[in-house]
């Protein structure tokens, strides 16, 4: 309220209690005047309370409201982030109530006493409230989700090389276990052999094969590996002099199954079983002899991968093998073989994937026999033998 009409308030409220004939006391006076400032203080403050109530209820309810998670989950991270939290909201100072403009009183007859016209005139408290910025300050609510981290695959499954935990909770996936695969294999020999044995000197052939053309009857007398088995005390001199026997080996066949075991990404074992036939032809004076070997072995080989791209792995190992003879013959004469056969071999290979789990592999190997068969094969005549396999294997 201006001077103008603080002056003029002033004025009417003295003529009307004048015209009343009233005179009100000192004590009268001040409680008409606080009256008129508890009234404006009063309305000032209800539309103060009006305007931040809303305020206080939007401060309150945003940072209680929990935010929805995404309706899909976040790829896994390896260290969440946690959420940025909101800059905390001062609220607004509460508007500052006018003081009342001091009452001046009358002389000792208790009347106003008429204000200076040198001084400044009282000013009254304006009436219109003081309205506070009602517009609040509303926090941002939406929660930081942070990036997720790339997930990690392994090698060769897919699946993490490292445990990573998972943002909504979910247990850490468990440890891969070891992978079997079963496998059939094929191989055979690279390289045919021939030899020509002095019968002389082996009398156990030139028995066999004198009772091939002779008497079956004697058959027998010829039960082992020693020499001069012939019957009727005949030796092989007399029978073939300066005779001899010209021998041509097939190649080796050889039929298997094995399963392997993954020890790692890298490193794997394999075991099986595997067959083996040996076949030659012996060419002699008294005619043709078939010779039929069959062997049934146990490997041991272990591997290393070297190379691992675009479905297609290189590999390379080393093993053993001992094998048994369970068969021998020698035209119509059944032999005997009963030594173990020991051998040793170097490999590599070269896998493709043809599916999620099957692989098509190819392995050159290189073989030393330490041991050697009664009977004359390519193993007797060269220990050391390079053959070719080749095989699917099928993972569990």
């Amino acid at each position: 309220m201006k001077q103008g009409s603080n002056k003029d308030w002033t004025d009417a409220v003295r003529e009307k209690a004048l015209s009343d004939g009233t005179t009100p006391s000192t004590v009268s006076w001040e409680m008409v005047g606080r009256r008129v400032r508890r009234s404006a203080a009063i309305r000032r403050a209800a539309l103060a309370a009006a305007a931040a109530i809303p305020v206080l209820a939007l401060l309150l309810w945003a940072p209680w409201k929990t935010p929805s998670l995404p309706s899909s989950p976040v790829a896994q991270v390896s260290s969440p982030i946690p959420p940025t939290a909101p800059s905390p909201v001062i609220p607004a100072t509460p508007p500052a109530i006018p003081a009342a403009p001091p009452v001046i009183l009358s002389d000792s007859e208790g009347f106003p006493s008429s204000p200076d016209p040198q001084a400044d005139p009282p000013v009254a408290p304006d009436p219109s409230p003081v309205i506070p910025d009602a517009s609040p300050v509303i926090p941002d609510a939406s929660p930081v989700i942070p990036d997720a981290f790339p997930v990690i695959l392994s090698e060769s499954e897919g699946s993490p090389s490292s445990v990573i935990p998972d943002l909504i909770g979910n247990p850490p996936p468990s440890r891969q276990k070891p992978r079997l695969a079963l496998g059939l294999r094929a191989g055979a020999g690279t390289i045919r052999r021939a030899a020509n044995i002095a019968l002389e000197s082996a009398p156990y052939i030139a028995a066999l094969t004198y009772l091939n053309a002779t008497d079956a009857a004697s058959l027998p007398k010829v039960k082992s590996n020693t020499s001069n088995t012939l019957p009727y005390s005949v030796t092989a001199n007399d029978l073939y002099p300066d005779a001899g026997m010209h021998y041509s080996h097939d190649l080796p066949l050889t039929l298997g199954l094995s399963v392997r075991l993954d020890l790692s990404s890298r490193f794997g074992v394999e075991s099986g079983l595997e067959y083996t036939y040996l076949h030659s032809v012996g060419e002699s004076v008294s005619g043709r002899l078939d010779q039929r070997l069959h062997f049934i072995g146990i490997p041991l080989r272990a591997d290393t991968r070297l190379w691992t791209g675009k479905g297609f792995d290189l590999y390379m190992g080393a093993g053993v093998k001992m094998e048994k003879c369970v068969s021998a013959v020698l035209g119509r004469i059944a032999c005997e073989e009963p030594r173990l056969q020991w051998s040793a071999e170097a490999f590599g290979g070269i896998q493709y994937r043809l599916g999620d789990r099957t692989h098509l592999y190819f392995q050159p190997a290189l073989s030393y026999y330490f041991t050697k068969t009664d009977l004359p094969t390519c193993r007797t005549e060269h220990p050391l033998s390079v053959s070719l396999h080749a095989g699917l294997r099928f993972d569990l």
